[in-house]
C-alpha cells in the first residue's frame, strides 16, 4: 500500500460503488480495476470515470488474470451474482450451480491465485457481499472455501441496510478486513427522503429489477410485500391495509387511469389517483447513492438505470465495513 494509497480489484462491479464507499472512508485509491460485462452499468461507469486513467475497466470476470494483477493488488471487493440465490427467485434456487451464481467461483479463483503468486511481504485483503435469504447449504460451502485460502482470519456478518440507509437489504458479508461490527444506526427513514407524498412504513422494502404496476399493484405490494409505494395523501398511508384495499379500485376507477407503469412522463405524479412508485432520485437515495449519480447518465433508460441501482451495494454499509482499513494504512 504504497503512500496511503491502495489498488482495488472491484468483481461484479455494476455502477463501481465499491469505488464510492473507498472515498467516502476516506481511503485514498490508487488504481482501481473494474471487472464488468453490464451495457448500462458499463455506461455509468464511462460518465464518471472515462477521464480517469486510474480507473481501469478488465471486462469479463472468467478473463481476469489473479496471477497478473498480484503484484498489485491490496484489496478485492466483490457482491458475486445472488440470482439463483435469492429466495426471491421462487423458480429457480439451484443455489451456486446455478447458471449466474456459480460465477461466485470465478471470483474466488481470482482470490486464490491473487493470495497464492502475491509477494511474501503483501497483505491481500478481501469484502465478498451477498443475499442473507440463500440457504444454509449454499453459505456453508461459500465459508469453507473462503476459509481454505484466509484461515482464522474470515469473519462473516450479516447486516440489514436499514441500520444506515431507509430501506431493507439484509446481506452476508464475508472479508478478512479486522475489527468487523454491525454499523450503528442512523434513524433515517423512507419518508425523509421523498420528494413528495406519504408512505405507510419506515423503511422500504428491498429493491428488485421489477416494481409492482400502478393498476393494481397495491394488492402485489401487501400480499407478497415487495415493491415501494408512495402515497399521495398521508391520511391515505394511515389507512389499515384492508381499508386501503378496499377504496383503491374505486380512486383507480375514478382518476381514469388505464395506463402501463413506464407511461408516466413525471416521475413525481399521481397518474392513478392515490399512489406512484419512487423516482430514480430516491432509488439512490435508499441505496445510500449520491443524487444524481444514477439519474444524472444520458444516454440510459429509467429502467434500466433503477435495475443498476438494485443490483448495486449499499454505499454507507460498505463504508462502515472498509473503514478500519484506514487504520491498517
Amino acid at each position: 500500500m504504497k503512500k496511503n494509497e491502495i489498488n482495488v480489484l472491484s468483481l461484479f462491479d455494476g455502477i463501481s460503488c465499491a469505488h464510492l464507499a473507498l472515498e467516502r472512508a476516506g481511503i485514498k485509491i490508487n488504481k482501481y480495476y473494474s471487472s464488468e460485462i453490464d451495457k448500462s452499468a458499463l455506461a455509468i461507469q464511462n460518465y464518471h470515470y472515462s477521464g480517469d486513467t486510474n480507473f481501469i475497466q478488465l471486462g469479463d470476470v472468467k478473463k481476469v488474470n489473479g496471477v497478473a494483477l498480484s503484484d498489485e493488488i491490496d484489496l478485492v471487493i466483490f457482491g458475486s451474482p445472488c440470482t439463483q440465490l435469492s429466495a426471491v427467485n421462487t423458480k429457480d434456487r439451484s443455489g451456486l450451480e446455478g447458471e449466474d451464481s456459480k460465477l461466485y467461483f470465478e471470483a474466488r479463483r481470482i482470490l486464490c491465485e491473487i493470495f497464492v503468486a502475491q509477494p511474501l511481504n503483501k497483505k491481500l485483503y478481501f469484502l465478498m457481499e451477498n443475499v442473507a435469504s440463500m440457504s444454509n447449504k449454499n453459505r456453508d460451502i461459500i465459508t469453507a472455501s473462503l476459509r481454505e485460502i484466509f484461515d482464522d482470519e474470515l469473519q462473516l456478518i450479516k447486516i440489514d441496510s436499514a441500520l444506515v440507509a431507509p430501506a431493507h437489504r439484509r446481506r452476508y458479508y464475508w472479508t478478512n478486513i479486522p475489527n468487523i461490527t454491525q454499523p450503528s444506526p442512523t434513524g433515517i427513514k423512507l419518508q425523509d427522503i421523498l420528494e413528495n407524498g406519504f408512505v405507510d412504513r419506515d423503511k422500504g422494502n428491498v429493491i428488485l429489477s421489477s416494481n409492482v404496476t400502478l393498476t393494481n399493484g397495491i394488492k402485489r405490494y401487501y400480499q407478497r410485500n415487495i415493491g415501494n409505494i408512495i402515497f399521495q395523501d398521508e391520511s391515505f398511508a394511515l389507512l389499515p391495509m384492508e381499508e386501503k384495499l378496499l377504496a383503491y379500485p374505486f380512486l383507480l376507477h375514478k382518476s381514469g387511469y388505464k395506463g402501463k407503469s413506464r407511461s408516466a412522463t413525471d416521475e413525481y405524479e399521481f397518474g392513478n389517483g392515490c399512489y406512484r412508485l419512487p423516482s430514480v432520485l430516491e432509488y439512490e437515495r435508499m441505496m445510500t447513492i449520491p443524487d444524481g449519480y444514477v439519474g444524472n447518465t444520458p444516454n440510459v433508460s429509467k429502467t434500466e438505470k433503477i435495475k443498476t441501482i438494485g443490483l448495486s451495494f449499499t454505499v454507507d454499509v460498505i463504508t462502515h465495513l472498509l473503514k478500519p482499513l484506514n487504520e491498517i494504512l
